[in-house]
């Protein structure tokens, strides 16, 4: 089996099992080159210090992305009237969980092959004062190749945008998955037409124009949701959600 196949077994396997699979849809997986250009722009393109994968582990070859899709009854949840879904917030929490013990499975069965792993957490890995991170999952997902940036800021698969991503860093090559550089999952950068996200944003943060963190951000700690929950998910609540435009 190669070890391409071995990386998506255990991690389909691991959500198709899960307790609590009601939450998810089948993972969506991608394998990016740590020698892919594109790392060495991801400062500049985003705007503020990025890590190349060699800066995290020097002999760094392939960066295995994984995203696993919420289920449809979450989506028809979040695309309701309310601003604070909690079935949005306990999927969030499972799944960051799942996330965690997806990447301790990958790492224990690579590892028993010789494989150096590097991993970052997939929440809360971000500065607190400025509220940005220096390794960005979702840029990894793009450059390889399994969505896109929308409007929203979000990635956006083939399987839509309301779930939750991983990367690992690994020393082992795996064939990267190939992208399509000139398309894009969302229906506003291909129509024009769609503001949904933006329309239903409740704390003003997104725009055509860009994306006010520090306002989103806000809005979250301003009491305005419960401590206990995650977030308010309207920014992964329009046609987007549950699938990419092609």
């Amino acid at each position: 089996m190669e070890l391409s196949e071995v990386v998506e077994k255990i991690v389909k396997d691991e959500v198709k099992n899960h307790k609590e699979n009601f939450r998810f849809r089948e993972p969506i997986l991608g394998f990016a080159s740590a020698e892919d250009p594109l790392y060495s722009q991801l400062s500049q393109i985003i705007g503020n210090k990025q890590l190349h994968p060699k800066d995290i582990m020097a002999d760094a070859k392939t960066i295995i992305v994984y995203f696993i899709p919420f289920s449809l009854e979450i989506i028809k949840k979040i695309q309701g009237q309310k601003n604070i879904v909690q079935e949005w917030s306990d999927n969030y929490t499972s799944t960051n969980i799942l996330l965690g013990r997806i990447s301790d499975i990958l790492k224990n069965e690579l590892t028993n092959r010789g494989i150096s792993v590097a991993t970052e957490p997939p929440t809360n890995n971000y500065d607190p004062i400025q509220l940005n991170a220096k390794w960005a999952h979702k840029s990894s997902a793009v450059i390889a190749g399994i969505g896109t940036f929308g409007l929203n800021r979000l990635l956006i698969t083939k399987s839509g945008t309301a779930g939750r991503l991983n990367s690992l860093i690994i020393n082992e090559e795996i064939e990267p998955t190939k992208r399509d550089d000139k398309s894009s999952y969302c229906l506003y950068y291909k129509t024009g037409k769609c503001k949904v996200c933006v329309e239903k944003c409740p704390s003003g943060a997104l725009s055509t124009d860009g994306f006010d963190r520090f306002r989103c951000n806000a809005y979250l700690d301003g009491k305005n949701i419960h401590d206990l929950q995650q977030g308010c998910g309207m920014c992964s609540s329009g046609p987007c959600a549950a699938k990419g435009f092609i």
